[in-house]
């Protein structure tokens, strides 16, 4: 009876803050703070539901890692733990809002305009798409995989890939550039849109799609959902984010892109799970396709054993942050003495030790319990703040129209922050990001410059301009 009433409770809360904020605040489908919400729902809201159903929603944890009667029992602290979690994002929302304005005004900006026009520009979305590619071809070989394309791109060979992904995170980085690449050239066909005809419009459509299905085969061979859903979810959020720049015009936009994602998490509910079932070889069952659909939300058990195995003795103090930050886009063939378990990972050896030897796939112990881990209580409330802080600041910057450079960023963060995983792996991935479109902006900027340099040069090639030789 305590466990129906929290859960309720704790969906309440959810529902409260969402209709206040879209209140207070224009709906812009890309701002972070519905990504924050959303990961949280599907962890603190959804998966607790479904398991006081059927309790096989627990999944490996359930007898594999933990006994049954200990997630049982458990469940009323994490729902309240939980909601401590919320508690903080919700006053940094509420509160610090002039400390977000001040963060958003002095974030970098640059016009899409200046960019998208460019040869340059298409040229590095291309690049982008090709390296991706290479990245995936890498992990292929790396795993000595032969056999048909159909078997390829079904996604049934990701545990082969997982076993070589040690050692060989520059393959997972070229992947993700292709995410980049479909991120910018998406942004420039929505933003700028050119009336054509004839051969030229089915000549681009025949581009477009084309982009499309090589960023999802990329994935598909890899058995990477998120990802997948992220390159279906990009366009539909880049239009409804850029349409919403114009305050009158887009009301019907808005509320259409509200309507929109809520069909969308159903859609998602519905086609996610059949596929991961299909994908990992299993019987196709209605418990099976909703616990499949929200298998990568995982939060909600490691937060129940937090209650046993994290105590103040042992906590990180912000060393899985810092480690994430810095080893995570190191090449270990460059850099040896790099550690195999660090960041979230360590992490998730204390809640986890039987995971100790897995070189696959890791299992992420989610934003509010990483929070807990480095600083304990403190850390609860204070990080979720200090994202919500984070988050309004980037939603100012989205609000003044259409700006690329956090177009881009964002688009990317957002499935980051919905899967709720890590703040140092999100933290990471967004440094790797700027870096690289930092460098795309800064080629364009000095490609702008050589053109400008060219063209300002004197045209008169006349003989009696030209110096005579000595």
């Amino acid at each position: 009876m305590i466990s129906i009433v929290l859960i309720a409770a704790n969906i309440a809360a959810v529902l409260a803050f969402s209709f206040i904020r879209v209140r207070r605040h224009r709906f812009i489908l890309l701002d972070p703070a519905w990504a924050f919400l959303g990961g949280y729902a599907i962890n603190y809201c959804v998966r607790p539901v479904l398991y006081s159903f059927d309790p096989s929603v627990g999944g490996i944890y359930q007898d594999d890692v933990y006994p049954e009667a200990m997630i049982r029992h458990g469940v009323n602290g994490a729902l309240m733990f939980a909601m401590l979690g919320l508690s903080g994002f919700m006053l940094g929302d509420f509160f610090l809002e002039r400390t977000a304005k001040k963060i958003s005004d002095r974030l970098p900006t640059m016009r899409l305009r200046e960019f998208s026009e460019r040869g340059t520009y298409g040229f590095f979305a291309l690049s982008f798409l090709v390296v991706g590619g290479l990245g995936f071809y890498g992990f292929v070989s790396a795993a000595g995989w032969a056999g048909t394309l159909l078997e390829l791109f079904s996604g049934g060979q990701r545990d082969a890939f997982m076993q070589v992904i040690l050692g060989h995170g520059y393959y997972t980085f070229a992947m993700q550039l292709s995410l980049l690449g479909w991120v910018m050239i998406c942004a420039k066909w929505i933003a700028f849109p050119r009336s054509r005809s004839g051969l030229s419009r089915i000549g681009h459509g025949l581009v477009r799609y084309g982009w499309f299905f090589g960023t999802v085969l990329i994935w598909l061979g890899l058995g990477e959902r998120a990802s997948i859903v992220s390159v279906l979810f990009v366009p539909i959020a880049l239009y409804f984010t850029i349409s919403s720049a114009d305050s009158e015009a887009s009301r019907k936009r808005r509320r259409n892109a509200i309507v929109l994602t809520i069909g969308a998490v159903i859609v998602f509910t519905g086609v996610a799970g059949p596929i991961g079932l299909l994908m990992k070889g299993k019987e196709v069952s209605v418990a099976g396709m909703a616990a499949m659909a929200i298998s990568a939300w995982d939060s909600f058990e490691f937060t129940i054993a937090a209650q046993n195995y994290i105590h103040p003795s042992g906590l990180f103090w912000g060393r899985t942050y810092a480690s994430d930050l810095v080893f995570t886009w190191l090449p270990r063939f460059m850099f040896p003495w790099k550690p195999e378990r660090y960041g979230a990972v360590l992490v998730q050896d204390k809640l986890a030790p039987d995971f100790l030897d897995n070189v696959g796939p890791t299992f992420p112990t989610g934003f509010l319990f990483e929070a807990y881990a480095n600083f304990w209580y403190f850390g609860l409330v204070l990080v979720p703040m200090a994202l919500a802080v984070i988050s309004k600041s980037l939603y100012y910057r989205l609000l003044k129209g259409h700006d690329w450079f956090w177009l881009v960023q964002v688009a990317l963060l957002f499935p980051l922050i919905a899967s709720f995983r890590s703040v140092g792996w999100t933290a990471a991935a967004l440094l790797a990001n700027l870096a690289v479109t930092a460098f795309v902006a800064l080629v364009c900027y000095e490609m702008k410059s050589l053109n400008v340099a060219l063209r300002s040069l004197p045209m008169d090639a006349s003989p009696a301009s030209r110096p005579a030789l000595s």
